[in-house]
């Protein structure tokens, strides 16, 4: 399938050769175009769109100001930049985005491009409730899959994993560790002393004090959210297209 395709550049004529290029290799109907900040905007807002190729350089904004409208507004959608002079390409790289092409685009690069897209989002869309992992304890291993770990926690020195149903393993890694690890399975740092599994958190409700929040997992577990934590945690669901009404 397709990914919704948004064009930005503010020229007529390098608008035209992008929408040849990209017609080439994708689905006609889902690509759209937009020449100013306004329209791109408006595009954003109708259509569920999955892609951004970005021109930096146009007169009424840039580039740059658009990705980080798309950071803020649009955490999930990725975006690429386009730009007829490659010393842009050095500062562009600190939006992170998915890729840099120049102008006029070359097919066999943006071939690449779109493969990467398809790359990420195979990723992230990937189901891993049959993936193990095996945790090293006093007495041998535990084969665990990430569905079944309720949280992981650090207490004192001691940092563990707590599966579902009780029981509880002291673990080699650190916190810091364990997030890196469990990053494709969906989990996210909620507290400095808390990692959880997006797919167990069911609310996210301010604290008894009101001055933070708490996580309320599946089993009612109750961990406690940081405040800079809670606005990540937002942007986190967003991301794996969770909408707020």
């Amino acid at each position: 399938m397709s990914p919704n395709i948004l064009i930005v550049d503010d020229d007529e004529n390098s608008l035209r050769l992008s929408l040849t290029a990209m017609e080439a290799l994708t689905d006609p109907s889902c690509i759209h175009c937009a020449r100013t900040a306004a329209e791109t905007m408006a595009a954003l807002a109708a259509e569920k769109i999955d892609l951004v190729f970005l021109d930096i350089d146009m007169p009424d904004t840039s580039g740059f100001s658009i990705a980080d409208y798309l950071r803020q507004n649009y955490p999930q959608i990725k975006y690429v930049f386009l730009t007829g002079y490659v010393d842009f390409a050095v500062r562009s790289y600190d939006y992170e985005p998915l890729d840099f092409l120049t102008k006029p685009i070359d097919l066999m690069r943006l071939r690449k491009t779109l493969e990467r897209y398809e790359s990420r989002s195979q990723q992230q869309g990937a189901d891993y409730s049959r993936e193990r992992i095996a945790v090293e304890t006093s007495i041998g291993f535990v084969l665990l899959s990430p569905s079944e770990i309720s949280y992981a926690g650090k207490e004192h020195r001691a940092v563990k994993l707590y599966r579902t149903g009780g029981e509880e393993y002291v673990v080699r890694h650190s916190l810091d560790e364990l997030e890196s690890i469990f990053s494709d399975f969906g989990f996210f740092r909620i507290h400095q002393s808390y990692l959880a599994p997006l797919s167990n958190i069911i609310s996210v409700q301010p604290s008894r004090f009101g001055k933070t929040y708490e996580a309320v997992l599946s089993d009612q577990t109750h961990l406690p959210v940081s405040r800079d934590k809670y606005q990540k945690l937002r942007s986190f669901l967003i991301s794996k297209g969770i909408q707020f009404i």
